[in-house]
């Protein structure tokens, strides 16, 4: 608690990968009008993602208020613990408390709806549907009468990607479906007792990453494409219009993890990593190998049990990979992993991150192949253009110099008086 009493509910709302600069153009064209109506008596902006700048390192790192150094997730996947098998992180492997557990321990009550690394649902004072990667409603529902309600309800976990590869009819209905759910879950939680709100539209990046090229061509799919986004502006709306209606002070805080650009070609590393002689696939003999969507991991004995990169030669491994990334067009930048993360998980990060150009989709396949090919998305992460919004809370006077979504993460719990 803070010393003039309790802190005022919190409300978030993500909107997954919608950057500041389509928020502007959607506003600007009149289809997004709640929305805009929302930054002109907000402090919002343009805001950097982590690195990688991907769902789970940059929304569990807002939901912590921690760096990856801190909370251990670098992306969905990662090593299982010395050895060079592959496997899904999940919430298990957040080493820190969520927002949501340090207010239960203060007695406070949190429904949390769809944040991403949050499967399987971890019990908590109040109300939990996981959002990606979840798999089932039973592992998903927290109390576990909710994986009941969801089933009734035909609640969809996520869109099916694969059915817009062959029928996107049918995958846009399946995205809009999604889309109700998300709001239906506000219609069904809200009114529940709560001191915190949160709720993420992950729909948003799915849209993007299939049908943001077209719609910035103006193609067959623009009119689509602005329904669905005034959808998600009349949930914003419906948001703030219960906030209005409850009475009571609340602080809402809204963002997105990252941005989009057009998909170019896509860059694989692992086969660049091949091509150069730094492996032949995910063993021993390797020297570097890389992890989506841009993690670069040097074969070193403290990581791996057949680590062969000593720790004299590991920098200039590095600097070797790096001056020859530097060469392709897909890459903007490297940066050493000793350089970007800090804290006592730093050492399970990768030893370089590969900041690709705007427009090229990263991929990590252990797989033969050329460097470039051809993408099926439409839509690729970038670090910059994420967005932020405040609205409501007076204890930050100067918050357009936040300059990453950890200093962000760090506001929403100063908020709280934590």
């Amino acid at each position: 608690m803070t010393g003039d009493g309790p802190a005022p509910k919190t409300v978030v709302i993500g909107l997954d990968g919608v950057g500041w600069s389509l928020i502007e153009r959607l506003v600007g064209q009149g289809v997004m009008p709640r929305l805009g109506a929302l930054i002109d008596v907000s402090t919002a902006g343009p805001m950097l993602s982590t690195l990688p700048e991907i769902s789970p390192v940059a929304w569990t790192t807002f939901f912590t208020g921690r760096p990856p150094g801190e909370h251990g997730v670098y992306g969905f996947t990662d090593f299982e613990p010395e050895a060079y098998r592959i496997r899904y992180n999940s919430s298990l492997d957040v080493r820190v408390p969520f927002l949501w557990d340090w207010m239960g321990l203060r007695g406070e009550r949190s429904v949390v709806l769809n944040v991403p690394m949050t499967y399987p649902a971890r019990p908590l004072d109040g109300v939990m549907v996981s959002g990606f990667i979840a798999l089932d409603y039973d592992r998903a529902a927290y109390p576990a009468w909710v994986a009941d309600y969801l089933r009734r309800t035909g609640y969809r976990l996520e869109a099916d990607f694969e059915r817009v590869h062959h029928d996107r009819p049918a995958f846009q209905a399946d995205l809009d479906a999604a889309l109700a759910g998300r709001l239906a879950l506000i219609e069904r939680f809200w009114p529940d007792p709560w001191d915190l709100f949160a709720l993420v539209v992950t729909d948003t990046d799915r849209l993007q990453h299939f049908f943001l090229d077209e719609f910035l061509r103006r193609g067959p799919v623009e009119g689509y494409f602005l329904d669905f986004m005034a959808r998600v502006d009349a949930l914003v709306g419906r948001v703030m219009d219960l906030i209005d209606r409850s009475g009571q002070p609340i602080r809402l805080f809204m963002l997105s993890d990252h941005g989009f650009a057009p998909v170019e070609r896509e860059f694989h590393l692992n086969r660049w990593l091949a091509d150069r002689g730094f492996q032949t696939g995910p063993g021993p003999e390797a020297l570097a190998l890389a992890l989506d969507p841009t993690r670069i991991y040097l074969n070193q004995p403290t990581r791996f049990p057949g680590g062969r990169v000593g720790r004299n030669e590991a920098w200039t491994l590095a600097a070797e990979i790096t001056a020859g990334l530097l060469m392709e067009p897909a890459v903007a930048g490297v940066s050493r992993g000793d350089e970007i993360y800090s804290g006592p998980r730093a050492h399970l990060g990768p030893d370089l991150v590969v900041h690709p150009r705007p427009g090229f989709e990263f991929k990590a396949k252990f797989t033969p192949g050329p460097l470039y090919t051809d993408s099926p998305l439409q839509g690729a992460h970038t670090r910059e253009d994420a967005f932020f919004l405040i609205h409501g809370a007076g204890n930050r006077t100067e918050p357009a110099e936040i300059q990453s979504i950890e200093d962000f993460g760090a506001c929403l719990f100063s908020s709280r008086g934590i």
